[in-house]
């Protein structure tokens, strides 16, 4: 390498190559492949006593990156470095420029922020390079210390309570905190029935409906069975008509928790996965053989575009939308009072002439959705408002008073770039004292329903609204709750585990400050202001741990105690007579021998005796039990008699005649495989039944679900039948 060439130092394989492409031959641009230093994976890593100092390590696996930096930056000219604009990005940056220092004191290492990878504006970075933030790095820091501190001295409490791999962390168990507790609303929620009455009116031609006003809810069927028939055969009576017209302004642009949500509920993509596809956008894909990055920065807070970005989206508007679609002025969002990290923009295309349509041909079905969503938003917050007519009519019947209400759309305005047609009904024209018909009454009884289930897209709301986490926090924490088991996804809604539940009821009585929404949205707050430089982190640190020590040591005490409500049953072990205690493992609840180690027998909490099996060793009866590869028989005795028979299906394979016998892949989905694996690798995804195929004779169908019905399939005619068809329920 040329003592003359520049080193640029960024954080991604991808963006190195988008960005190489941009600075030529007079750079190397190397990748740090993310962090290349954390606190170690297998040691707490922090001095409490020596002011929370910590210690952190070369990562694993990251030796020869660094070698590679250290060498690199001997033999250059200039070192800067290009990680993302962000807490961790700065982080990244001051790692790297220590394990540069180390070798080369002298070597001056400059910072470049890329709040977009263009090629205009990575020139301009590296032309106006500036110090690293060590306030950015201190407040990145402080929330690393937080975490391990958390989680380091919670989780290993919660294993001793409950089975290892758990965990408890700052944000993670507030989330989960949530969705229990929403939980609990719904469990406690008695609904009520009530009855709404709709009138059907006709007016010169057109009908139209409308309800019927009371004071509170109709909840007696007799009062409304009386309503009705003192309706019937009447003329309705118009008593006030208005009508107004209404500006909708359009939405600003994404920032990470709105994109996450538009993703969730009109994608079916995870936050994960948004942020993903989103780093992908922001970091290059090739474009006619050009790599370009199509989107600013995409871990932001604020809602603001630069000057130069809405001249160019409103020229865009002009030519591909018309002149009438644009203000009179470019449109500015308020921003709320949280921390707006760096000079960060909002999401938006880096290049507003590239629609979707000139791109969706070159780049993943995947990224193009995403693209189109951001786009569109990008372009419809800088368009006029819409413009729509809202009528409002009483109507008098008798001694009652009916409301119907009306929209219709005067002026698409940002409508027309999203594609949005509003599908309003509209009232007649008519004015009060204009006698309108009454054409039919219907009643329609209801239920009171509980408050919803979190969606992913309700949770980043909530979490946001509360000010808990940043937008770098969400996706992981929802990742967490599912790893862990917490929670599942029931329906697209969030749902609480029996597992995520105890872990709630063990942890929040007892941090009733720590894991409380209002204290952690004060400590992210306080996270801020060591950002801003306003306050140490020794300082934050130390007003935490102060507070969260009590909890903790309070929590130590009373673990064996919690422990012993939650684990003895009155059942005795069928080998030595002691007391089952219920324990947990990654599969969840099953019952164990007090006196293990001694006695090493265990079973299923809810064991399904199996009376036409019996063990091939013994002759006893078998039990169903569940295991890392699916569910299998085994010895009633066991551990003493080692039985064990595999779970089957009662069908042959079609390849060997062995047996189809289900099992369970590493995601935990189930298959159905051949016993004689792996000599024959037979495998169906859906469910084999000993049912011939009524048309072609195959031996067995497969059941597939659709939608909430099941269907039966032929996996060799392909033919396909209902459970009336072939008499099967």
């Amino acid at each position: 390498m040329s003592k003359n060439k520049k080193l640029l130092v960024v954080e991604s394989p991808t963006k190195a190559k988008t960005i190489k492409g941009y600075l030529g031959k007079d750079f190397d641009v190397v990748a740090s492949k993310g962090h290349i230093k954390d606190l170690p994976e297998n040691k707490f890593g922090v001095s409490i006593k020596q002011g929370f100092k910590p210690y952190y390590i070369i990562l694993p696996g990251k030796k020869k990156v660094v070698q590679e930096i250290q060498q690199k930056a001997k033999v250059s000219q200039e070192v800067f470095i290009g990680s993302d604009p962000d807490r961790e990005g700065e982080a990244i940056a001051q790692h790297v420029k220590e394990v540069i220092n180390k070798t080369d004191r002298k070597k001056n290492v400059k910072r470049v922020l890329f709040f977009e990878i263009t090629k205009e504006e990575v020139k301009n970075a590296i032309n106006n390079p500036q110090e690293i933030d060590i306030n950015k790095v201190n407040a990145q820091q402080a929330r690393r210390i937080l975490d391990r501190i958390v989680g380091y001295m919670v989780s290993p409490v919660l294993w001793r309570i409950l089975r290892k791999g758990l965990s408890a962390g700052r944000v993670q168990t507030v989330a989960l905190r949530l969705i229990c507790e929403r939980e609990k609303e719904r469990e406690r929620f008695k609904p009520e029935t009530y009855f709404l009455v709709k009138a059907l009116f006709e007016k010169d031609g057109q009908k139209f409906e409308a309800l019927l006003k009371t004071k509170g809810k109709l909840k007696d069927k007799t009062i409304v069975e009386d309503i009705k028939s003192k309706l019937s055969g009447l003329i309705g009576i118009v008593k006030t008509f208005k009508k107004d017209k209404k500006f909708i302004t359009p939405y600003p642009p994404y920032k990470t928790s709105t994109l996450q949500q538009d993703a969730s509920q009109k994608l079916g993509f995870t936050p994960k996965r948004t942020m993903q596809l989103a780093q992908e956008l922001y970091e290059g894909v090739n474009i006619q053989g050009e790599r370009k990055g199509l989107i600013t920065y995409m871990r932001t807070d604020s809602v603001r575009i630069s000057e130069k970005a809405i001249n160019t989206i409103r020229k865009v508007i002009k030519d591909k939308f018309g002149s009438e679609l644009l203000p009179l002025k470019p449109r500015k969002f308020k921003e709320k009072k949280i921390q707006i990290q760096g000079a960060h923009e909002a999401i938006r295309p880096t290049y507003p002439t590239i629609t979707p349509s000139d791109i969706q041909n070159e780049i993943k079905k995947e990224l193009f959705k995403l693209y189109n969503l951001i786009w569109k938003r990008a372009l419809a917050s800088q368009a006029k408002s819409a413009e729509e007519e809202h009528s409002k009519a009483t109507i008098k019947v008798g001694e009652y008073i009916f409301e119907a209400q009306g929209k219709k759309v005067l002026f698409p305005g940002f409508y027309r770039i999203l594609d949005y047609s509003p599908n309003y009904r509209q009232l007649p024209e008519m004015k009060a004292g204009d006698r309108v018909k009454l054409i039919d009454l219907n009643v329609e009884e209801k239920q009171t329903e509980p408050p919803a289930r979190y969606t992913e897209a309700t949770l980043i709301k909530a979490l946001e609204a509360n000010g808990v986490g940043r937008p770098s926090t969400y996706a992981p924490t929802l990742s967490t709750l599912y790893q862990r088991k917490y929670i599942i996804k029931q329906k697209g809604s969030l749902v609480p585990t029996e597992l995520g539940m105890l872990v709630y009821e063990i942890l929040i009585p007892r941090f009733k400050e720590i894991f409380d929404v209002e204290f952690t949205a004060r400590m992210e707050e306080m996270l801020d202001k060591v950002e801003n430089g306003e306050m140490t982190k020794e300082e934050l640190l130390e007003q935490f741990y102060s507070r969260f020590k009590i909890e903790l040591d309070n929590f130590i005490k009373e673990s064996k105690e919690i422990k012993k409500e939650l684990e003895v049953t009155e059942e005795k072990c069928r080998l030595c007579g002691a007391p089952l205690v219920i324990r947990w493992s990654k599969y969840g609840k099953f019952l164990a021998c007090s006196r293990y180690p001694e006695c090493k027998y265990t079973r299923p909490l809810e064991m399904e005796v199996v009376e036409d099996i019996k063990c091939p060793i013994c002759g006893k009866d078998m039990v169903l039990r569940e295991g890392r590869t699916g569910r299998f028989y085994a010895c009633i005795d066991y551990p003493r008699c080692p039985g064990t028979l595999p779970y089957t299906t009662g069908v042959k394979c079609p390849e060997c005649g062995g047996e189809l016998i289900e099992r369970k892949n590493k995601r935990g989905q189930v298959f159905y495989a051949c016993s004689n694996y792996p000599k024959c690798k037979f495998t169906l995804s859906n469910k084999p039944v000993p049912i011939r195929c009524p048309k072609c004779g195959f031996n067995f169908l497969v059941v597939q679900k659709k939608g909430k019905k099941e269907i039966y399939k032929c996996i060799k005619c392909n033919s396909t039948f209902t459970k009336e068809e072939i008499g099967h329920g």
